[in-house]
């Protein structure tokens, strides 16, 4: 009897160790499974984070070049005549440019041009290609006139002439071509004799024509 139930013993102490030794392996498979699984999220989640040196474009492989500011518009060099083509064939200076004395008018002003000694008939020419912005054949002060306007706002004036027949305002003239003729005497330096009186203006502004001319005094 003591032998049957000491059988019996070893019998149930077999059996509980074999049921305990297959939760345990039960147990270690699923912690493997549970281990494989996280390890195989980790590392698609990792696959999806972009290199540290790898420069990401949305839209492109590559990244795109930055763009450069707008440079602003330079304005184009200004270009003045180097040189005036003589107004006159002779050019004999009467009067300069600055302050003078005038003998028509008794008195002392600015003298805002040279006025060239010269005999009536004596021909005048454009000192640069330009176009014809004003004419007058009979001002009270200085006789017949011209402006001829140039490039880079520039303009020639000539006055105290005789303006050829058929120039009109907004015609092209050439450097050196004729457009009126020394006139009489008359005007507001009548007492002068028949001269030229030749202005420069730049911009709008009275300048020294003779920058633009080599003259010799009379």
């Amino acid at each position: 009897m003591k032998e049957q139930s000491e059988k019996a013993v070893k019998k149930g102490s077999r059996s509980y160790f074999y049921a305990v030794l297959g939760c345990i392996a039960v147990l270690l498979a699923a912690a493997i499974v549970i281990t494989a699984v996280a390890l195989s999220g980790r590392e698609d989640d990792i696959a999806g984070i972009p290199d540290p040196g790898e420069i990401v474009t949305p839209g492109g492989d590559e990244p795109a070049a930055p763009s450069e500011p707008d440079k602003p518009d330079e304005p184009a060099p200004v270009v003045k005549p180097d040189g005036f083509y003589a107004p006159v064939a002779d050019m004999n200076s009467l009067n300069l440019y600055g302050f003078y004395y005038n003998k028509t008018l008794n008195c002392y002003h600015l003298h805002d041009g040279i006025d060239f000694a010269a005999t009536a008939g004596d021909k005048v020419f454009a000192a640069d290609d330009g176009v014809i912005e004003e004419v007058y054949t009979s001002d009270l002060l200085c006789g017949g006139k011209i402006v001829i306007r140039h490039a880079n706002d520039v303009r020639t004036v000539y006055e105290y002439v005789d303006v050829a027949a058929g120039l009109n305002v907004g015609d092209s003239v050439t450097r050196g071509q004729e457009i009126a003729v020394v006139a009489a005497a008359t005007g507001a330096e009548y007492k002068d004799g028949a001269h030229l009186h030749f202005e420069t203006i730049e911009d709008g502004d009275s300048v020294d024509p003779s920058k633009y001319l080599t003259m010799e005094e009379k």
